[in-house]
Order: C-alpha cells, then structure tokens, then sequence
C-alpha cells in the first residue's frame, strides 16, 4: 500500500498543491483582515481567542473540504470518466488497493492541512494584529489546554467528511458533481440552526458524524467501482 501511495504521489502535481495549501491560507488571512477593519465585524467574530479559533476553524474547513473535492475529482473521477484508470487496473495490482491509496493520500492531505491551516492563519494574524490592532482585545499566544487535541479530531471529521463528496461525483463520473456537493457540505456546515446564530459545525458532534459517514461512503464506493468494467 505505501508503494502504492507513493507511485500515486509521484503522479500528482504536488508544487500545485503546495502553491494552493499558501494561497489558501493568504486568502483567509486575507479575509480576517477584511472583518478586522469593519468594526461589527470584529464584535461579532473577532472580539474573543475562542471566536477568532472559531471563525479560522469555519473557514479552513469549508476551504479543504472543497478543495478535498477538487483532488478526488482530478485523481480518480476524471480517471474513470476519461477511462484511463482502465491503464492502472491492467496491472497485477489489487483495484482496491489502488483505489484505496488514491483516497488515503486526499485524506491525510486534508488532515494535515486542516490542522497547519488553522495554526499559520491563527499566528498570521495574531502578528498583523500586533501591527495593526484588528481588535483592541488581548487574542493571546497561548491555545487553551485541549485545543490541540479538539483540533486534531475536527481534522480527522474532516478527512473523512472530504470524501464524501466521491459518492456524487462517481454516480455518474461528474467532475461538477463532485466540486458542487463539496460546496453544498460545507454550505450546510455553515448554516445556522437557531436564533442565536449556531450553526452546524459548532456541534462537535456534527462534523464527527460526516466524517465517520465519509470513511463509509468512501469504501462503499470503492467496492461498487471496482467492479465496474472498461
């Protein structure tokens, strides 16, 4: 599996990927420079650490999930769309397998950027604070005791709930599909359940339950394309 994951990443174009990995995180850091200056903005969003936390974690996640949709779209469902993935299953290799190490390397990207995006963007602008003061109120370098380990369960959430997407795409081997429901996913994250303005992925449990239904439509799926014919 990890030959097979290697050969994969050796087919990936991974300066493109680290190119959008920083324009990502520019872009919102951008962002929250733009909400530092509106001064609602910054009572509504940036008034505390645990809102700047929360409203960094909204925008990294919407942001990888997205993108996550866009890897799966370029590794495996334009593969099956342009019938080339036919190429790699004439080899003596398990199809699950392949299929597998496809989805394994668009998982831990996600899980990995999840949890640097959020750190760069935090100290990005804790920095740009110092300088510009976004926010009069004292942000802090220090991450409460936990948030680390909140975080690294919210980037495994995410690095299943990132697959979810295939499940559209692969239906009928939509490019559009897969980048759509991607966006729709974290459209539904994102809106709010209440009148206070609560949305779905501050229920911890929210985001846990996608990402475990990820990592299940992401086998499923891989068990019904494998036995499609070319």
């Amino acid at each position: 599996m990890l030959n097979l994951i290697k050969l994969e990443l050796k087919r990936m174009n991974l300066v493109g990927v680290a190119v959008t990995f920083v324009l990502i995180n520019a872009a919102i850091v951008g962002m929250l420079m733009l909400l530092g200056i509106e001064p609602e903005a910054v009572t509504e969003f940036l008034s505390s650490s645990e809102d700047l936390r929360v409203i960094i974690e909204l925008f990294v996640i919407a942001a990888f999930v997205i993108y996550a949709s866009v890897l799966l779209s370029q590794i495996i469902v334009e593969e099956f769309k342009n019938k080339t993935i036919s190429f790699l299953f004439m080899y003596p290799i398990s199809r699950k397998k392949l299929l597998f190490a496809k989805l394994i390397i668009v998982s831990v990207l996600t899980f990995f950027f999840v949890i640097a995006s959020t750190l760069i963007v935090y100290y990005s602008f804790l920095a740009f604070n110092k300088l510009y003061a976004f926010t009069p109120v004292d942000l802090g370098l220090a991450l409460p005791s936990g948030y680390l380990l909140h975080l690294v369960v919210l980037a495994i959430a995410c690095s299943g709930m990132s697959l979810i997407p295939l499940f559209f795409g692969m239906r009928k081997y939509s490019v559009p599909a897969t980048i759509v429901s991607g966006i729709a996913i974290v459209a539904l994250l994102s809106s709010s359940v209440n009148t206070n303005d609560t949305n779905l992925f501050s229920v911890t449990a929210v985001p846990v339950f996608l990402g475990l239904l990820g990592f299940l439509i992401a086998y499923l799926v891989v068990g019904r394309a494998v036995k499609q014919d070319f």
